[in-house]
């Protein structure tokens, strides 16, 4: 069993760091910043021009709204309700979870289904989600129409878990209000899922990408955005995982075919995306559960910037895939 105090500095290690962090103090030199905590994790928006009190309300009422659309933790959030509503009927549900839904199932299809959201009962069973006492039996299919008119068409009683996407929706819709509001030179982070958009005076915004054998902010490669928009997504388990009685990992990532955690040398895995956070957040999933060299043969097959952190032969090596390359970064 896990120890209360092992557990606690577990979740202290996993909220204190995270697996991309802004890399050189330069960036927050003359620039403005709001932060705060949200989805179990921190926030933060920093931009070169300054950012009122009303964009930090209007902000914080989008990371809330995604909340009350994605979080596993509610049980009146409208993933938790919709995860109780019957099958094989039409359901209407908001835009926000019908575009999040939308993409789910496009990146599922991409990854040949090895990026699933209906793990949800599994995930709790493990202990990463709660379960709400309720019966945590996975169906052995599992499924879902969307319909035109906002409405989805469940077609078994397994659970949505949309934490592998919710926070890259966030942080994209946040992009969206700030570009909307004359504010286009911005670095968003929402737990490592991030946006680096314009410049920081005249400069590019850099990123480091965690070192994964290191526990303090070590960078193991830095990307810089070029002036343009980028989106960069990291997933891997050597920090967000628990041990069982057996004093075996389990990781968060779960594989789709096999209903369990993941065992990977890929130890991290970034994709970096020129239009969209939400299908950068979920595609680092995805290729986190795919490992390697999969993972680097889907990316390459549908142009897709991946970087790998791959443990080889007792060594740390970087894997990169072609667009990786075609993105410059």
């Amino acid at each position: 069993m896990i120890s209360r105090k092992f557990f606690s500095k577990l979740l202290a290690l996993i909220v204190g760091c995270i697996c991309v962090y802004i890399a050189y103090s330069s960036n927050n030199s003359n620039t403005y910043s709001i932060n705060g905590s949200a989805y179990g994790t921190y926030w933060s928006v920093t931009s070169t021009e300054f950012i009122a009190d009303h964009h930090e309300k209007n902000i914080i009422k989008i990371i809330n709204r995604v909340d009350m659309v994605a979080s596993n933790y509610k049980p009146n959030s409208e993933i938790a309700l919709l995860n109780q509503r019957p099958l094989d009927t039409p359901i209407t549900i908001t835009s926000d979870l019908y575009n999040i839904l939308e993409i789910a199932k496009d990146i599922h299809n991409i990854s040949d289904g090895f990026y699933d959201i209906s793990l949800g009962k599994v995930s709790s069973k493990l202990g990463f989600a709660p379960s709400f006492n309720q019966d945590l039996k996975q169906d052995s299919l599992s499924g879902y129409v969307l319909l035109d008119n906002l409405t989805i068409i469940k077609s078994s009683n397994n659970w949505f878990d949309l934490s592998s996407i919710a926070k890259g929706y966030a942080v994209q819709l946040i992009h969206e209000y700030l570009i909307q509001n004359n504010l286009p030179n911005h670095l968003i982070d929402i737990g490592g899922e991030l946006i680096i958009n314009g410049s920081n005076k005249d400069q590019p915004w850099k990123v480091g990408i965690q070192n994964p054998a290191s526990l303090s902010d070590n960078a193991i490669y830095i990307i810089e955005n070029n002036n343009d928009f980028l989106s960069i997504a990291t997933s891997g388990e050597y920090r967000n995982y628990k041990v069982n009685s057996d004093s075996e990992k389990i990781s968060h990532t779960l594989n789709p075919k096999t209903l369990s955690s993941i065992k990977s040398n890929a130890l991290s895995v970034t994709v970096a995306h020129k239009t969209s956070a939400t299908y950068a957040d979920a595609l680092a999933t995805a290729f986190n559960a795919l490992g390697y060299p999969k993972s680097l043969d889907y990316a390459n097959k549908h142009n897709i910037a991946l970087m790998l952190v791959v443990e080889l032969d007792n060594e740390f090596k970087l894997m990169f895939s072609n667009e990786w390359y075609n993105l410059g970064i």
